[in-house]
């Protein structure tokens, strides 16, 4: 496929996820603040520790199986039938034993009884999953993003209205474990119709048990990338649980939280990406390597003025939208939003080892980076609590940063960017400047004025070479155009 052929799939994928996310996140983010708001500090860290703990251990559910057959459906979609099924046959399985497991953990851990039952609801919920992710796996691998990216909407918004409702009602956090559920049947039937529609696989049973160790044994990298991810996302809320009061954890979880509603718009281009660039790489690899050059630079040049602003307004903004009651988490986010270039960076990384064959080097990378932050939490946590926290996550993550960095050197031998890299941050503290001295400004007029300061700066230093203009420009073109033959290209 040609370069441009293969770049009108992963933008019309990136800008379906990316629509949706921006409908998804902008719900979520005002359900999530009206959720902060109503349970307050205490109840808030509950429902966020029994996520953690639950989420924690959600790996042993699927062992990194997932992602592997994902690719191997990308490359060579005639493998989709047999793998699905013993997808879903191994999860189930999986999930069984999983349920039994955390339940037991939680008690033994000694949380109270409420959080218990809502770990043991949390777990159960991956029996439903063990149909509809393997389901969703097929869908990505056939690039249909805009199903899934649908898929996710419709779950949400269920999830929104259900836990609205239960929440008007008086409920507790365990009414919004219970809402988060109740739409996955529907997005399982949905996900069914869709594949066979256009069928990518006929569905019919297909499972053979003599294949589950080979499956189990390739699945392993990807399966302890998932582990060291989710330790490096959980580890913290938990620890923090068992040496700080459950508000300090909800302080800290809406600082976390609001770190990752802000990176919305990268999700979109990073999950695009993977199936088409593993088709990709097997017979042009110099496409991918431009595609990662390009990307680097996007992730620097978005990512920075949000870390240089967002500490800037990290008070004013955590004032306004969740009251001064939670003006501790304030300090925690201008900590946290240095985590958002190094987060950028890491994830898109992890993914593009996925692509060029590299997962078990990402697999150490993250084993190191879990550790560490292990260690370091140990540390960190008892003595500084939510600040160390903070910390031991943007260190981390600036480890992983610099591992992924030199192992794609070598595998996909970037340009010298450094000028380019310094002209970024001089844009961003350009801005920045601009922020600090109108201090005095609205909330949002100082988050406008930023924008345009920073707008303005990547024009004058010529941030973009005219390729890049030049893709952005066709990129306008073909949405106002909304021509329907581009998702046939």
């Amino acid at each position: 496929m040609s370069e441009r052929g293969l770049g009108r799939i992963i933008i019309k994928n990136t800008a379906f996820i990316t629509l949706g996310s921006v409908v998804l996140k902008a719900l979520t983010f005002l359900f999530n603040v009206y959720v902060v708001r109503q349970l307050g500090d205490d109840r808030f860290g509950q429902y966020s520790i029994v996520l953690a703990f639950a989420g924690l251990f959600s790996i042993f559910f699927e062992l990194g199986m997932t992602q592997y057959v994902m690719r191997e459906i990308a490359q060579d979609r005639s493998k989709a039938q047999s793998l699905f099924w013993n997808l879903v046959a191994l999860r189930f399985l999986l999930a069984i034993l999983g349920i039994i497991g955390i339940t037991l953990g939680a008690v033994a851990v000694g949380y109270a009884p409420e959080m218990v039952l809502g770990i043991f609801i949390h777990a159960c919920g991956f029996l439903l999953y063990a149909f509809l992710a393997p389901l969703t796996t097929v869908l990505t691998a056939n690039e249909r993003l805009d199903y899934v990216t649908g898929l996710t909407v419709l779950g949400q918004l269920i999830f929104v209205l259900f836990g609205a409702i239960f929440l008007l009602s008086g409920w507790g956090f365990i009414s919004l474990i219970v809402a988060s559920l109740i739409g996955v049947p529907l997005q399982i039937g949905l996900a069914i119709w869709a594949i066979r529609r256009h069928h990518m696989a006929t569905l019919s049973i297909q499972i053979e048990p003599r294949t589950w160790p080979r499956l189990i044994r390739s699945g392993l990298p990807f399966g302890i990338i998932s582990l060291a991810l989710t330790i490096a996302y959980s580890i913290d809320t938990v620890m923090l649980s068992m040496y700080q009061p459950e508000h300090v954890v909800g302080w800290y979880n809406v600082a976390y939280n609001l770190v990752f509603s802000l990176i919305f718009f990268f999700r979109g281009f990073k999950e695009a990406i993977v199936p088409s660039l593993s088709r990709t790489y097997v017979n042009d690899p110099t496409q991918v390597e431009r595609w990662y050059h390009r990307s680097v630079k996007f992730i620097a040049i978005s990512s920075m003025p949000i870390a240089v602003g967002g500490m800037l307004v990290a008070f004013p903004l955590i004032r306004f939208l969740y009251t001064d009651a939670f003006l501790p988490s304030a300090l925690a986010l201008q900590i946290l939003i240095w985590d958002v270039p190094l987060m950028m960076f890491t994830s898109f990384c992890g993914n593009m080892t996925t692509i060029i064959g590299e997962e078990r080097a990402a697999a150490r990378i993250y084993s190191i980076n879990a550790a560490a932050n292990v260690i370091l939490n140990l540390y960190a946590i008892p003595r500084f609590g939510l600040v160390g926290a903070s910390l031991v996550t943007v260190v981390t993550d600036l480890i992983g940063a610099l591992q992924f960095y030199f192992l794609l050197r070598r595998k996909l031998h970037p340009p010298d960017m450094i000028w380019v890299f310094v002209r970024i941050l001089i844009a961003s503290v350009l801005m920045g400047v601009a922020v600090r001295l109108a201090d005095d400004l609205n909330l949002f007029l100082l988050i406008g004025l930023g924008a345009v300061v920073y707008s303005g700066l990547v024009l004058g230093l010529r941030l973009l070479d005219d390729t890049e203009w030049a893709m952005i420009l066709r990129l306008l073109r073909r949405r106002s155009d909304s021509q329907p033959t581009e998702e046939a290209t």
